[in-house]
């Protein structure tokens, strides 16, 4: 998991972008504010979903 800074992301848009996508990395994105983020990929971001899922059906 990377740690990166707004500006960071703004510059390097394409770069992080590939990062989540094509190396499947999550990044935490840093504001000025405190009010962070994440980035991660689709896919990513269903697989987490799916895992949600299945695990609130397990504990019915």
């Amino acid at each position: 998991m990377l740690v990166i800074s707004s500006s960071d992301l703004i510059n390097e848009f394409t770069l992080y972008a590939n990062k989540a996508v094509d190396e499947k990395e999550t990044m935490i994105v840093q504001r000025s504010n405190g009010k962070n983020l994440v980035v991660m990929s689709m896919d990513k971001f269903n697989e987490i979903q799916k895992q949600i899922f299945l695990a609130n059906e397990a504990a019915k």
